[in-house]
């Protein structure tokens, strides 16, 4: 093969290797845009009527070895406090919820890079739902938020937190 034609063989497989990457989507964060502190934006939100108010809300999610960690620290109308966590992976499995809540315990599933979806648990039946997005400018995080309770209501809520 003459000198010539390898350069042009050359020239074609190293088009052929790129042509896939010309238009390609961005590449994907490499940490979860969820990660970090997120304030709850109470004008912005839909909080249920039939549940006490919240004064204020901050979600800290913090990437581990094992998996994500997500508090949840937010202030009731009343001014009590309220501290509640886990320690999951995206895996659709069942992880144990600390602290006062109506589930027990959740299984995440990443549906893609800003979306997760989450099933809730209590007693090892699922009792609601919580869907997560983080807009892809990473600013703000939407949260929707399906349960019933203990005592039989079912709750409904659209909670917008802004990234600190």
């Amino acid at each position: 093969m003459s000198h010539r034609s390898r350069c042009v063989a050359l020239a074609l497989l190293s088009a052929a290797l790129l042509l896939p990457l010309i238009g390609a989507p961005a590449a994907q964060p490499a940490v979860d845009p969820a990660v970090g502190s997120w304030t709850l934006n109470l004008t912005q939100s839909t909080l249920d009527p039939s549940e006490a108010g919240l004064k204020s809300a901050v979600r800290t999610y913090t990437a581990t070895a094992d998996g994500m960690t997500t508090t949840v620290h937010s202030v009731n109308a009343s001014g009590a406090p309220q501290d509640t966590g886990t320690t999951f992976v995206y895996d659709g499995k069942r992880h144990p919820v600390t602290g006062p809540t109506q589930y027990d315990a959740v299984a995440v599933t990443r549906v893609n890079t800003y979306k997760a979806s989450t099933e809730l648990f209590r007693g090892g039946k699922v009792v609601g739902h919580l869907v997560r997005v983080v807009s892809k400018d990473g600013k703000s995080m939407t949260i929707r938020f399906d349960l019933a309770t203990i005592e039989g209501a079912k709750i409904h809520e659209i909670t917008i937190y802004d990234r600190q």
